[in-house]
């Protein structure tokens, strides 16, 4: 259990943390704690709100928070706190449609996995039942559709290869699959936009413009090419992503979607694994970094200093755990 804890007074020649910060800490192959980063004093409190979660998911206007346990998917608002049962079962690849209405999932058995959509009141549509057991966690490209890199040189249960290198477009009213060649891979999609991110079979970051159009999308190269896509500032369509030009810096920039250049980088001092996890505040000023094995970091997005949120012995007695932090509610 997470008990309250305040760590040595953070700098603050830039701006505060307000608000508060929602995270998984833990091993959520086991189910993880969510938990509430807030401030109190000069320090830092981090309080358990549920244990047992393996995957959680916030929508675009930070209203809802979708989650998951070994038993069951659940939504939890944001403002009353209220809890509401959704789905029974174990279930993976929790996705929200970009209008917040709706949401994706997976659940898996017997070696294969059955994609589901579902409203807000728990009611659910089989999308595809596929016996090849995906993993690929499927993509929103707009508020009725979705992207499944389905079929990567798999083979069905009675050893047939199926074609390798599919894609399916999933319209979900009327419920329609048409298979594609994959020709890319969905890396982000902004919520309020139908423009993003895809990377191509050779690894390069390309401008997704009308990515709801996916089956006749023609990307352009991106300003950055060996550039990880971070996130986007909360409720903005402003993207957000690192490269690491030395062994020991990592440039953290953003991409002007109105011209798609690349912005002036902040350079820090501090690398990231790949399975850092970045929420950034809408301001794009503030981020706040989960990384392994227990390191959670407040990062000036335009001076690039970072402040560690909790002192190593903290972070210890915590029983911080591979943070991975999910929406930030400023409010």
């Amino acid at each position: 259990m997470l008990a309250g804890c305040s760590s040595e007074p953070p700098k603050r020649s830039g701006p505060k943390f307000t608000g508060r910060v929602l995270l998984l800490t833990g091993d959520a192959s086991k189910g993880a704690a969510l938990a509430a980063l807030t401030q109190s004093g000069d320090g830092f409190d981090l309080t358990t709100i549920t244990p047992g979660v393996t995957e959680a998911v916030a929508t675009v206007d930070e209203t809802r928070l979708l989650y998951a346990t070994k038993d069951e998917i659940s939504s939890r608002d944001l403002k009353s706190e209220a809890v509401k049962s959704l789905v029974k079962g174990e279930s993976v690849c929790l996705a929200w449609a970009p209008d917040g209405n709706h949401f994706s999932y997976q659940q898996r058995a017997d070696g294969a996995t059955k994609f589901y959509v579902s409203d807000l009141d728990g009611k659910t549509k089989l999308v595809l039942d596929n016996p090849n057991g995906s993993t690929e966690c499927p993509h929103w490209i707009s508020k009725d559709r979705l992207v499944l890199d389905r079929f990567v040189g798999a083979r069905t249960i009675k050893g047939t290869e199926l074609k390798p290198n599919t894609s399916t477009v999933v319209t979900i009213e009327p419920l329609t699959l048409k298979d594609t060649p994959k020709k890319w891979t969905v890396e982000s999609v902004c919520a309020k936009s139908n423009n993003g991110f895809v990377r191509s079979d050779q690894g390069r970051m390309l401008i997704a413009k009308n990515i709801d159009r996916f089956e006749t999308l023609d990307p352009s190269p991106a300003p950055c090419s060996d550039c990880r896509f971070v996130g986007y500032a909360a409720q903005s369509c402003y993207p957000f992503f690192i490269e690491q030009p030395l062994s020991t810096t990592t440039e953290l920039f953003s991409i002007n979607p109105m011209d798609w250049q690349k912005q002036k980088p902040a350079s820090i001092g501090w690398t990231f694994s790949a399975n850092a996890r970045f929420v950034i505040k809408s301001s794009a000023r503030l981020a706040v970094v989960g990384d392994v094995p227990d390191k959670l970091l407040l990062i000036d997005a335009e001076s690039g200093d970072v402040t560690p949120v909790f002192k190593n012995e903290d972070a210890r007695r915590l029983g911080l755990i591979s943070p991975v932090p999910i929406v930030w509610i400023e409010n």
